[in-house]
């Protein structure tokens, strides 16, 4: 090959790299236009105090618990969702069809290996609602397989000093998080205005009652389980027109004992209907034991069957606090 030859034939390699350059370069730019950040992201939100951050909206969440699951699929979320746990009572009918799409993992909660089988970017659960330390269920420790835990607001008073009450305001709370990660911002405010709405109109109507006193049996015969002044039905019952005999109590849902229960002579009971034991067998045990058979509430037969996912966080909570005044103050309905 001459010199001029060769000359002519660098020449032509470097119009060619130069060529392939640019072709790559265009290619690239309209890549990276074509592709656009979701209207909304990043979105920053405040997962028991801490701020989580989301670039893009998850694609394959998961969620433990039929209360947090109900608000994914209040959200219209099924889609975006890969498996449940822990949802091991009858769905309500209005989120029916959309949970029969999403993959039923497990009734019970959630753990590690099974979770962590489904390639989830994202986690709803909450302390006691499936997050554990004992389980190394934390998340810290689900952060290391890529998952980003959102926590259930209520939950946090198992791990927040802090944490000095508890309402359905960290019910909504939770449905605008939820909201702002998936990009369903107005679906979640459309939600929260429909339940605010509910509770507002029993506000109005009670406005002038007698608050009645309210006991919350969850379960357990030796010592019962019920719901203190950290736990949602605390201010559910309040804003119902009753008064809640464990509300000065500063936890979350604990045991107590009989003897407690009986000093604070509940004029009411609500039963938690969930479980192997029925609502109307815990009745039984009241109306039977000798240690609450002359409490006011069962002499007077005031019981009212809710179930646990209208007294947990979650989208039926509204219902919740009009079933309860419905029942503490007819007359204000009528």
């Amino acid at each position: 090959m001459t010199r001029t030859s060769a000359r002519t034939v660098v020449a032509l390699v470097a119009l060619i790299a130069a060529a392939c350059s640019s072709s790559t370069s265009t290619t690239n730019a309209a890549s990276t236009r074509s592709v656009p950040r979701p209207s909304g992201f990043p979105a920053t939100v405040r997962s028991c105090g801490q701020p989580l951050v989301f670039d893009t909206p998850p694609s394959r969440a998961v969620s433990n618990d039929i209360n947090l699951t109900e608000d994914m699929l209040a959200l219209g979320l099924a889609d975006r969702m890969v498996g449940t746990f822990g949802v091991s009572e009858p769905m309500p009918e209005e989120y029916r069809s959309s949970f029969d799409r999403v993959v039923h993992v497990s009734p019970d909660y959630v753990k590690l290996e099974p979770l962590v089988a489904l390639h989830p970017d994202f986690l709803f659960a909450g302390w006691n609602y499936g997050l554990s330390e004992e389980s190394n269920l934390t998340p810290e420790s689900l952060g290391r397989y890529g998952i980003k835990t959102y926590v259930l607001e209520e939950s946090c008073a198992h791990v927040r000093r802090d944490k000095r009450s508890v309402s359905v305001d960290d019910t909504y709370t939770d449905v605008r998080n939820l909201g702002a990660i998936f990009g369903v911002r107005a679906r979640a405010e459309g939600l929260v205005t429909t339940m605010k709405a509910k509770v507002s109109d029993v506000a109005r109507r009670i406005a002038n009652v007698r608050r009645k006193r309210v006991f919350v049996y969850d379960s357990g015969e030796a010592s019962p389980f019920t719901a203190p002044g950290l736990a949602l039905p605390d201010d559910l019952i309040a804003r119902a027109g009753g008064a809640n005999v464990f509300s000065d109590l500063g936890q979350s849902w604990t045991s107590v004992s009989w003897e407690q229960v009986v000093r604070r002579a509940p004029e009411c009971i609500v039963i938690n209907d969930y479980g192997s034991t029925t609502a109307m067998q815990k009745r039984q045990f009241l109306e039977q034991s000798s240690m609450t058979r002359s409490l006011p509430a069962v002499r007077d037969h005031c019981f009212l069957a809710l179930s646990y996912d209208q007294l947990t966080p979650g989208p039926r909570n509204a219902d919740a606090v009009e079933a309860m005044a419905r029942w503490l103050h007819p007359d204000a309905f009528r």
